[in-house]
């Protein structure tokens, strides 16, 4: 647990909003199989799943903090950990045209600054280090 990670009481979540009951940690036990499970739905649903409705989840900040929290405490953490640190082209390639996809498939298109499609193209991408931002399409 990291020193920043709020200890769920038993007590109900009184006087707080549902954002700030996202940021309360509770102690969940899983095996080995299934951390494994979880992982694997996760990196299928960014880098293999087709549907551009997938991209909701593929770069959820809640989805991708709980990816990290699995690699760190996985017994091949060390393999994974070196195997997201290079670029993937295969993934990238993947996403790029998931994401152009999905914006061509906008009813109304949305203006997004740089920042945000960088932001946007970095969360979809993790856990791979990502070398340039998502260019505009």
């Amino acid at each position: 647990m990291k020193s920043n990670d709020k200890q769920l009481s038993s007590e109900p979540i009184k006087g707080h909003s549902a954002e700030e009951a996202t940021e309360v940690t509770q102690a969940v036990y899983l095996t080995q199989g299934e951390i494994h499970a979880i992982q694997k739905a996760l990196l299928f649903l960014k880098f293999e799943c087709e549907e551009t409705a997938s991209l909701l989840y593929a770069g959820s900040p809640l989805l991708n903090s709980a990816l990290s929290k699995m690699r760190e405490i996985d017994v091949n953490s060390e393999f994974i950990q070196k195997f997201h640190a290079c670029p993937n082209p295969h993934a990238a390639a993947f996403m790029r045209e998931k994401l152009e996809r999905s914006y061509a498939e906008e009813h109304v298109p949305h203006e997004r600054t740089e920042e945000q499609l960088a932001e946007i193209w970095r969360s979809c991408m993790f856990p791979f280090p990502v070398e340039a931002p998502k260019p505009q399409s």
